[in-house]
């Protein structure tokens, strides 16, 4: 568990939100078995808290808190306990997802309840400022004939840093936004369409000559996995293939460090859906056998940045379930479960 000559060094660090216990809790990673030992459980947060980001640096964590319609802040330290920020920084209504670029510059909040992004810029010791014209309105403007507002679930920046995209689980779209100097976002194109209820993005590139940037979008209403790739201009293609069936109910994915493999968590089936990524056009191929068992109600899955470890929250047994993930074929090998707190909802990893 140690790292360098500090014992107290945990090698990896699991944040985890609980909804039923109002808390982040730390779990240190063992990085020899993938082990979780829990380091702390005194954060606490606001009501409901659901997702959760790391900065690049992995020295400051943000929850959104989805009842108070407010943010926490927290540093991390390098014990894996966290402190928390001072200031809880307001967002629109019901903030259930969350995404920060690559730079560490700006953190977006998808707002469910408001249908709109709030934008922070982040500042020194991870302070947040929201910026000049945000919340940003998402999706299609509601008519007469077609009255389903946006509902945004899912929100996640391009391997670039240009753009930003939002996952409108109401009207079952992709919207595309460009994202300026200052952290204000542009509308582009008309908004993409998805499956049935999409709620979580995931993105990467594929390093090759030429790279190719990919976007998966969990579709948890028609359990399947719209793929596409990303333009220049940070539209969107449909990948051949697209929508890949999953099981039931899937609402989050993950994509390797590698870019080698995707895994989805399917909330409605107790299980991760797992592919290969194809490395020349972004289309998936089912592994064989095609999932791997969860506890109750898999909510989040997150990759180790080293890709030698998934884990998962289970928010119906109040569990994470780890696995051992094989380089070479993406095959997972279950690890002990471990008993967390009340209705766990995200996880983040360094």
């Amino acid at each position: 568990m140690s790292c360098g000559s500090s014992s107290s060094r945990p090698a990896g660090v699991l944040l985890m939100t609980s909804q039923g216990a109002t808390e982040v809790t730390s779990y240190g990673i063992n990085l020899d078995s993938g082990a979780l030992s829990q380091i702390n459980t005194s954060a606490t947060t606001q009501n409901v808290p659901s997702a959760i980001v790391l900065d690049p640096s992995g020295a400051f964590a943000y929850v959104a808190n989805t009842a108070s319609n407010t943010l926490s802040v927290y540093s991390v330290n390098a014990n894996g306990t966290l402190a928390a920020v001072s200031g809880n920084p307001a967002t629109g209504t019901v903030p259930v997802a969350l995404a920060i670029d690559s730079a560490g510059h700006f953190l977006f909040v998808a707002n469910q309840g408001s249908n709109n992004i709030s934008v922070f810029s982040v500042g020194s010791g991870g302070s947040l400022t929201e910026v000049a014209g945000s919340p940003f309105p998402t999706g299609s403007t509601p008519t007469p004939t077609s009255p389903s507002t946006a509902s945004p679930a899912g929100v996640a920046v391009a391997p670039s840093g240009n753009f930003l995209y939002v996952a409108n689980q109401g009207q079952e779209t992709i919207s595309v936004f460009s994202i300026d100097s200052s952290g204000a976002l542009t509308p582009l194109f008309s908004p993409f369409t998805a499956g049935t209820a999409p709620t979580a993005i995931a993105v990467a590139t594929i390093i090759g000559s030429p790279a190719l940037s990919i976007l998966y979008v969990a579709n948890q209403g028609s359990s399947n996995v719209s793929a596409f790739t990303i333009n220049s201009d940070g539209s969107l293609a449909a990948i051949g293939g697209s929508p890949f069936a999953a099981g039931l109910g899937p609402v989050s994915a993950a994509i390797d460090p590698s870019v080698n493999f995707l895994y989805v968590a399917d909330l409605n089936s107790n299980q991760l859906s797992g592919y290969r990524i194809d490395p020349s056009t972004g289309a998936l191929t089912a592994f064989s056998p095609a999932t791997v068992s969860t506890g109750s109600r898999p909510v989040f899955v997150a990759i180790h940045p080293g890709g030698q470890y998934l884990y998962v929250a289970n928010n119906g047994s109040d569990s994470i379930s780890g696995f051992k993930l094989t380089a070479k074929s993406g095959a997972l090998t279950p690890l002990a479960s471990v008993t967390s707190a009340s209705r766990p909802a995200g996880i983040v990893l360094k």
